[in-house]
């Protein structure tokens, strides 16, 4: 499993759990950490990864949950979610340093695991467009803030919006950047 958009002042954190079948898939040869693809290459592995997978399981950690429960317990819930709905007996190897509380089956926490592994650099993948996807759906809604040109992560560009602007609804208030943007 591994997750999209930890770092961003706005919008969800999106985790994905990919369980992939024993063997060879040349097909997703090029699946590698979302942060390494261009965008059009995430898109166009995307329904390969959906295709070959033998579930993939996607959840969401809302900015309201970040803001109540902080990014780090966010982000491990909506992990405990995604992992619920893939097979109990397979091994979760989670992207980064730290198990997830209570999951109650075999885990491994893995630094660098989508450089490591081919299911965690396909949740990499679909974390990744899934979120893409959403922030651009929310550049429509609130086309002011530019979501689709940042996907919410901090630029001078984003940031500039949120002092004229002040937060949208999709904003994390409880990130320094956004506290502080009134306008």
């Amino acid at each position: 499993m591994d997750e999209a958009g930890r770092g961003p002042l706005a919008g969800p954190v999106v985790v994905a759990a990919v369980l992939l079948p024993d063997g060879d898939l040349p097909e997703l040869s090029r699946a590698d950490d979302s942060k390494k693809l261009s965008a059009r290459e995430r898109e166009r592995l995307f329904p390969l990864i959906r295709a070959k997978a033998l579930a993939v399981s996607v959840a969401w950690a809302h900015p309201a949950a970040i803001d109540r429960d902080n990014i780090l317990r966010a982000t491990l819930g909506a992990m405990k979610r995604a992992v619920s709905r893939v097979r109990q007996d397979a091994l979760v190897l989670v992207d980064g340093n730290r198990a997830i509380p209570g999951l109650g089956r075999p885990q491994v926490p893995l630094v660098d695991a989508d450089a490591k592994s081919l299911s965690v650099a396909c949740a990499s993948i679909v974390a990744k467009v899934v979120r893409d996807r959403w922030m651009e759906s929310m550049d429509r809604r609130y086309p002011s803030y530019g979501f689709s040109r940042h996907k919410g992560y901090g630029t001078a560009f984003h940031l500039e919006r949120l002092r004229a602007l002040g937060p949208s609804p999709i904003h994390r208030r409880s990130f320094a950047p956004v506290a502080r943007a009134r306008p």
